[in-house]
């Protein structure tokens, strides 16, 4: 059953093209602890890759099973994002801070717990000011010249400007905004970590994206900003 799920998983999520033929290593996406259920089976790394970015993405990230944690929880869409943005987020900050690269049963089901109570408790990952309109910059379709010029024109003056990566995870998208001494800009983050297969009404669906306007909310205006009008499927308005 978990090799199957991972060709279901592989089918929602990777790119089109020419059919890759690899030999899926089932034991990867194998999970021992109790909040198994909660997790879709990992993506092979040659599966890691966004089409529409043209990158391969910084981490193997963790993809939560919405479905599932909706009916076990009862978070909300919002809640469900920020829960596996989290989890994410401090996977890479273990995995950062020791040689190890994979997690006992006991250490996943720890991971997943606190980082839950966090997100039940109000803890954000994206914290705004309040603001009436926002502009999303899609890093991956600008070069980094495009995107100093835009970033320190007085377009956001009235605006707050997000930064939004299809590949990079939050500490990878923070190193680049960092070397490309851009820390002054007043940059938001938006990373990898926060698309899903899943709708916000819990319902998988083809491809990764993620809802915007559930995110920042109803009432704030959303504009999203790419170079030579180029489109991206991967965030969604209504």
């Amino acid at each position: 059953m978990k090799f199957l799920s991972c060709l279901v998983l592989l089918t929602l999520i990777s790119c089109a093209g020419p059919e890759l033929k690899h030999n899926i290593d089932s034991s990867a996406s194998y999970r021992t602890s109790g909040v198994e259920q909660f997790f879709l089976p990992e993506l092979p790394k040659w599966a890691n890759f966004s089409s529409e970015g043209r990158c391969f993405k910084a981490t193997s990230f963790t993809y939560l099973n919405f479905q599932k944690i909706k009916e076990s929880y009862q978070l909300s869409y919002l809640q469900m994002v920020e829960l596996q943005a989290q989890y994410n987020e401090r996977l890479e900050n273990y995995f950062r801070s020791t040689a190890v690269r994979f997690l006992k049963p006991i250490e996943e089901a720890s991971f997943f717990s606190n980082t839950l109570e966090q997100v039940k408790g109000g803890v954000r990952s994206l914290k705004l000011p309040q603001v009436q309109e926002v502009e999303v910059i899609w890093l991956e379709s600008f070069t980094p010249a495009e995107i100093k010029k835009l970033v320190r024109s007085e377009r956001f003056n009235q605006k707050l400007p997000i930064l939004f990566s299809s590949c990079h995870s939050k500490q990878s998208l923070n190193q680049w905004i960092a070397q490309e001494q851009l820390e002054d800009a007043g940059l938001y983050t938006l990373s990898a970590e926060w698309l899903s297969p899943y709708t916000s009404q819990a319902a998988l669906k083809a491809g990764l994206s993620l809802e915007l306007s559930e995110l920042f909310g109803k009432n704030i205006k959303v504009t999203i900003t790419s170079s030579g009008n180029k489109t991206t499927s991967e965030l969604l308005l209504p």
